[in-house]
Formats: structure tokens, C-alpha cells, sequence
């Protein structure tokens, strides 16, 4: 039996936001979250408002990654046949982007054991945003050949070779399993699914607290090992946070792309119009899209423009 690899490296998927952004957003202020199950109690209703939350953080990850990708950083295992350029060099384009880290790379003549690690440095690993390139320590030595045909020697060589890489993309995205209180000089984490350790967290990065309420941004003291749950911090926290909130390098811009995704659920279950509050407290049903009120979705699609990688591929 062979497996792919790429196979079993997927399916970091992680909420984008928690229901208190939710319920504290501006966005969906006026939508009324206590119905969304019909007489149900009140954890029926987080349950579905949770629902929600996780459709929507997985239909901005379709959006913009098609079906196996995500936002959340995550460490991906790919492999596929490159030729080196004339440098000796490997230019590696992977699946998705922006590239953290890249753990490990292989090439040679075949799969499997046909393909032989490279010890990977800061002198033969060049990380850019959507590629990276892998060089041989060796390959500036001399020059092989004139003109388009030669070679640097010492590099890889000019034949098609099976490569295999394992990388860290996209952006952090992790909670609190336990309070942190004004000045502490250390939060602590959850760790990735399926991992011991939080993924895409490095030392001296800086990320944001989302609590819905005291958001703040922190930074990542140098001391940090990249894999414990216990971040330090730089400088201590000026708020305290609950356990619960989240921790992300996640733009705002795709927060408020699924909040709007979560409102036009809203809206859909409203059978063409949202359940509102007016600021007299009256219940009235929103005009939703058919009435001439905000196109949530379009908005959410419009913020995600940017993220967008499945789409534009060659």
C-alpha cells in the first residue's frame, strides 16, 4: 500500500473566531442569536451558533485554498518531479502560501528510498514568500558547460528528480487553555490538532490576542523554543484574558469575512430575512438581500480577494 503524503499532512482546521467576536461584533449587533434552534435552551443555541462558526471558517478556507487547504498554519508534506536550474538549484513552488518554515527536503533518481535527505540550513535554504530554494552546500564551487547548457558544479544536476518537502504555511492561529492574568509574562496555548505543540509560533513574532472585548497585541519573547504550550512574552500582558480566547497571526480582514458569513446563515435561516433588534428593542425580520439590505456574502468574498490562491493557480 503507498499513501500519499501529502494525504495525511492536511486538516488543521481551526476556528477563525470565537462566538464572543461574534455576539460583540458591530457587524452582526442586531442579529438575534438566542432562536437559532427553535425553542431551544440556551446551550442549543451556542451549539448552533458554534455550528456556524465552524462552517464559516471552513468555507473561507475552501474559498481561498480549494478543499484541502487552510489559513491556519499547518505542516504540510508534498512531493512532486523538478528539474534544477542551471545554478544546481531546486526552486520548489509549494501548494500553498506564506511559507514559515520548511522542515526537511529530499530528491533523487526515484520515490521512496531512491531519494536521499538534504541537511537543511540558513546557507542552502532560501525561504520567499510563495517558494522557497534548496541549493547544494556546494554548488557555487565551479561552473560545468558554456552558456544555457552549463551547469555549477557541485549542484544537483541538470535531470528531472523525485523531490519530497515537509513546510509550515499560513498563519498561526491557536487559544488559551487557561486564563492569563494583567502582567503575566507568559500565556499558555492549545496545541495544533493532532500535535503536542502549537504550529507556526516562532520567537520574536508578533500575534493578537481576540477576545471580543480587551484585544492586544503581544509579542513572542526570543526565549522561545518554537514547541512549548507556554508562550513568553516580550513584554507582560496590560489585560487579563480568558481561557478560550483566540491567539492568531489570522488578518482582521478574514475575522470580519466570517462573521459576515455567519450573518447571511442568519439571514438564509430567516427565510430571506435576519431576525433583528431594533434600538427600541422591537423584533423585526431584516430586509436580508431580496429587501435591499447588506449582501454579507459578497462582503465576506470581497475581504477574502486577497487570500484568495485556489483560484488563481496556472
Amino acid at each position: 500500500m503507498v499513501i500519499a503524503s501529502f494525504n495525511i499532512s492536511q486538516g488543521n482546521r481551526v476556528p477563525y473566531v470565537t462566538q464572543t467576536e461574534v455576539l460583540e461584533s458591530a457587524t452582526a449587533n442586531n442579529v438575534d442569536f438566542s432562536n437559532l434552534i427553535e425553542g431551544g435552551d440556551a446551550t442549543q443555541q451556542e451549539v448552533a451558533l458554534q455550528e456556524m462558526i465552524v462552517k464559516a471558517s471552513t468555507k473561507i478556507d475552501t474559498t481561498c485554498l480549494g478543499y484541502a487547504g487552510t489559513l491556519c498554519a499547518t505542516v504540510s508534506t508534498e512531493n512532486g518531479r523538478y528539474s534544477p536550474n542551471r545554478a544546481g538549484q531546486f526552486i520548489i513552488h509549494p501548494e500553498f502560501w506564506p511559507i514559515l518554515e520548511v522542515r526537511s527536503f529530499s530528491n533523487g533518481w526515484g520515490p521512496g528510498s531512491g531519494m536521499q535527505p538534504v541537511t537543511l540550513t540558513a546557507q542552502n535554504c532560501s525561504i520567499e514568500r510563495n517558494q522557497f530554494i534548496i541549493t547544494s552546500q556546494s554548488a557555487m564551487s565551479s561552473t560545468v558547460g558554456v552558456g544555457l547548457n552549463s551547469v555549477v558544479g557541485g549542484g544537483f544536476g541538470p535531470s528531472e528528480q523525485f523531490c519530497q518537502w515537509t513546510y509550515v504555511n499560513g498563519f498561526a492561529n491557536t487559544f488559551l487553555s487557561a486564563n492569563a492574568s494583567a502582567n503575566a509574562s507568559s500565556i499558555v496555548v492549545l496545541p495544533a490538532p493532532g500535535s503536542t505543540a502549537p504550529v507556526g509560533i516562532y520567537p520574536g513574532q508578533s500575534l493578537t490576542i481576540w477576545d471580543g472585548q480587551y484585544d492586544e497585541g503581544i509579542t513572542v519573547a526570543s526565549t522561545y523554543n518554537g514547541t512549548s504550550l507556554t508562550i513568553p512574552l516580550a513584554t507582560p500582558l496590560v489585560n487579563a484574558h480568558l481561557s478560550g480566547v483566540n491567539i492568531s497571526a489570522i488578518p482582521a480582514t478574514i475575522k470580519q469575512a466570517a462573521i459576515h458569513f455567519i450573518v447571511d446563515m442568519c439571514i438564509d435561516r430567516g427565510q430571506g430575512g435576519g431576525i433583528e433588534i431594533e434600538s427600541m428593542g422591537q423584533i423585526v425580520a431584516s430586509p436580508g438581500r431580496a429587501g435591499g439590505g447588506m449582501d454579507h456574502e459578497s462582503h465576506a468574498y470581497d475581504l477574502l480577494e486577497e487570500f484568495m490562491q485556489f483560484w488563481g493557480r496556472s
